[in-house]
């Protein structure tokens, strides 16, 4: 006799895989907007894939932390830019891990020195989730 639970391990492996298909090509949309500059857009993907990065793999993450701080930055949100760089920088380690693009990884890096504060005496931690930002984007933008 066969056993009771022995359908459901093809059902939820393909419930697995789908769930992996449709955070896949909503980062692909997300990544999309970001390189057409519609950083609104990028925005709201990226909010909505932002509660499914335990569910990422580790070049996903920093993808997506990478695309949510430099969108961030773009729209002028420097306290989440830096926020969200940082931990991009921390899952991405090295450059030569692969994680990140080269160019991807350079401009994170030249991003995450614009944004971080020389004085860190200076500096009080702000409640990002109240949009407590320092300001606008320089006019000395990294380019994507």
């Amino acid at each position: 006799m066969a056993h009771p639970f022995r359908c459901l391990v093809p059902l939820l492996l393909l419930t697995a895989l789908a769930g992996c298909a449709a955070l896949r090509d909503d980062m692909k949309r997300a990544e999309d907007a970001y390189q057409q500059a519609r950083y609104d857009e990028a925005l709201v993907w990226l909010d909505d894939l932002e509660r499914d990065t335990p569910d990422m793999n580790e070049d996903m993450r920093a993808k997506f932390y990478f695309l949510r701080g430099m969108t961030a930055y773009r729209l002028g949100h420097r306290d989440h830019a830096l926020h969200y760089l940082a931990l991009a920088r921390e899952v991405s380690g090295e450059q030569s891990t692969g994680t990140l693009l080269s160019d991807e990884y350079q401009l994170m890096e030249r991003t995450l020195t614009e944004l971080t504060p020389q004085d860190a005496a200076g500096f009080h931690a702000r409640d990002l989730s109240s949009g407590g930002d320092s300001g606008g984007a320089s006019s000395d933008t990294p380019s994507p």
